[in-house]
């Protein structure tokens, strides 16, 4: 055979090669012109490292075009028939990359229906953006319409997916995994579903409008059933998501274990989850959910696990790119206790909270039936009657923490006890409490002065106490029926200053109420507990009487307990005798009587403490609860512990 017939079957088959490119590229191939003439129609810069010609094969090896950032490493094209007349069976190509988004060229639609041979493709790099993927498959083109096979790998995830385009209609169904976000350059990840790693699958057709509908299998391992749709039949892009709850149990309950922290947790989730994406920013969330069987361990939540079931329903929006967040009048059933909510915020950048809790009216019973054994811990066996109601607000704001806010409105005067397995009215003249320090002492303290002869009575105490309890612990004492949103608003703030617990908000009644009936363990059940003793102890209780406990059974030192011991204790006097500067000092370790016991421990107060103790005098003297002659005195004064 002349090498002038093997060079015709070459550009005949090199011709067939860019037939195919001419259709990915929807430009017209010209099969006739000479074979880089050709390509030049699709690249002017093109060039080709080498050509080899053999029977039945064609071998293309580093073929660039540069406008269309276009690179193939090797290019296989298999024939057969004449010499003269070669048809094209198929075509592999191994290697090469390519980047769609940056190569000049035709805006046109790639031509359909065209009798095109089979192109195999592996080890092929898509680039996009800061993207890559390895890309292998299979296009055909027949007069029904182009078909692609292909898997891709990526650090996005892995996909393998069919395209079809045919003659009326488009379709596609892809089958995601590991998939983490979307390859840049496409589609945005909105940021309220950043972070995870789903699997899934997606169908997809176009005719006159686009219609895609798909589900994810996966999240972050744990198996899940979400179902989505979108659809542009409106002429805006709509998309909906959508599940059963029970079927994302598993997502639930890491999401929640993983958002609370150091807890247990374990539910029967059942009802709907749906998320509609209303526009490019804005994202509808509709919850109806009821959660049976819950069960709830965290050291901080209650000394043992707590069981209850809760119905949640609300409708909300949210941002996608700020997670501004907005649910009015959402409502959530605790057993049988309901409450509703609003709830407006924003959980990214600037975060800040704004939460509304109310109930009008609710019945006793329904809050005793609805309370797990766990958080009534000595309070198990209560009943309640009656009527009541609340209205919450709690505003946090991170940013700016002194804007943060606490209000609150709570009508008790219709709720009753029925049963209580912890009897207050005892306390009005007698009784007695179980007193334990921070030194693991204990000991039973009777609060009457016929059984324990060192009780001091309201009357006999010191007369600067009140005035310098109430300046460092609680000053509206007098006023408040046990709690105050004053405490609870600076709580909040300076908690939030901080980033960590570091100031309570209990006044003085919530401090005797924890002394006289409940451990040590901070937990949110211990506060639940101490809301409802806190209540009762101000309706049994007179101030004067509940002054006259608190001075003689709180911690102020190793099994130290009251200020007619701690005056024995560190300065060896009576109660009564002491001065005003050394009741300062003895109110100014409440807070922590083993912390400070350092002082002692050293015989030496710091000159920061003495400051503090003056600012607590001279507020008591201008508040008119300290006379002018003492407070003079005290400020001339010094502590000087007894030996």
């Amino acid at each position: 055979m002349s090498r002038r017939n093997w060079l015709r079957i070459g550009i005949a088959a090199i011709s067939a090669i860019s037939l195919c490119l001419f259709v990915l590229f929807g430009i017209d191939a010209v099969a006739s012109l000479p074979v880089l003439s050709a390509l030049r129609k699709i690249d002017p810069s093109v060039s080709i490292g080498n050509i080899d010609i053999a029977s039945g094969v064609l071998l293309l090896e580093d073929a660039a075009f540069p406008e269309k950032e276009l690179f193939l490493q090797t290019v296989v094209v298999y024939w057969s028939g004449s010499l003269f007349d070669p048809v094209i069976d198929s075509i592999l190509v191994h290697g090469g990359s390519w980047n769609p988004g940056s190569g000049t060229g035709s805006d046109e639609e790639p031509r359909r229906g065209r009798n095109l041979p089979p192109v195999r493709f592996a080890n092929f790099e898509i680039m996009n953006g800061h993207d890559s993927a390895i890309v292998s498959g299979a296009f055909s083109g027949r007069s029904s319409g182009d078909s692609l096979n292909l898997q891709m790998e990526s650090s996005w995830g892995m996909g393998t997916g069919t395209v079809f385009f045919g003659s009326r209609r488009d379709s596609i169904h892809v089958s995601w995994f590991h998939c983490s976000r979307l390859p840049s350059g496409l589609v945005t990840m909105p940021r309220m579903l950043q972070g995870f790693e789903i699997e899934g699958s997606i169908s997809a057709s176009r005719s006159d409008h686009i219609h895609a509908e798909g589900l994810i299998t996966e999240v972050d391992g744990e198996s899940a059933e979400v179902y989505f749709e979108l659809s542009d039949s409106s002429g805006l892009p709509e998309v909906r998501l959508s599940t059963d709850l029970e079927n994302v149990k598993d997502v639930l309950i890491s999401r929640a274990e993983a958002l609370l922290g150091d807890v247990y947790i374990d539910f029967e989730p059942s009802g709907y989850f749906t998320l509609e994406f209303m526009d490019t920013d804005t994202v509808g969330v509709s919850v109806n959910a009821m959660l049976d069987s819950v069960r709830i361990y965290s050291p901080g939540l209650a000394g043992d696990t707590l069981y209850t079931t809760a119905v949640l329903s609300f409708y909300g929006t949210a941002s996608i790119d700020t997670w501004d967040v907005s649910i009015e009048s959402g409502s959530i059933l605790f057993g049988r206790m309901p409450v509703s909510f609003d709830l407006c915020g924003r959980f990214d950048g600037q975060p800040y909270l704004s939460l509304r809790l109310w109930n009008d009216s609710f019945y006793g019973e329904d809050i005793t039936s609805s309370m797990p054994p766990a958080l009534l811990g000595p309070l198990a066996g209560l009943q309640l009657g009656g009527e009541a109601s609340f209205d919450i607000l709690v505003e946090l704001d991170w940013e700016t923490p002194d804007s943060s806010d606490f209000h609150a409105q709570v009508d008790v005067s219709g709720l009753s006890v029925l049963a209580s397995p912890i009897s207050i009215g005892q306390l009005r003249y007698g009784g007695s409490c179980l007193m334990r320090d921070s030194w693991s002492n204990r000991r039973r303290i009777y609060l009457d002065t016929l059984t324990n002869p060192g009780f001091v009575l309201f009357d006999s105490l010191h007369p600067s106490f009140e005035g310098l309890l109430k300046c460092a612990e609680d000053a509206t004492f007098r006023y408040h029926d046990g709690f105050c949103e004053y405490h609870i608003r600076n709580s909040i703030r300076a908690n939030m200053e901080s980033g960590e617990f570091t100031r309570g908000g209990s006044t003085i009644t919530m401090q005797l109420a924890r002394n006289l009936f409940l451990g040590r363990e901070k937990t949110f059940a211990r506060k639940i507990q101490e809301v409802f003793l806190t209540w009762r102890l101000e309706a049994y209780l007179s101030k004067n009487r509940m002054l006259e406990i608190y001075a003689n059974i709180v911690e102020m030192g190793p099994d130290v307990f009251g200020f007619p011991e701690a005056a024995q204790y560190y300065f060896s006097r009576d109660f009564q005798d002491l001065s005003t500067r050394q009741v300062a000092y003895l109110v100014s370790i409440l807070p922590g009587p083993r912390l400070y016991n350092r002082f002692y421990r050293n015989d030496s107060v710091p000159y920061y403490w003495e400051n503090y103790l003056d600012r607590l005098i001279n507020i008591s003297e201008n508040r008119g609860w300290i006379d002018p002659d003492s407070a003079s005195s005290a400020r001339a004064d010094s502590i000087v512990f007894s030996p």
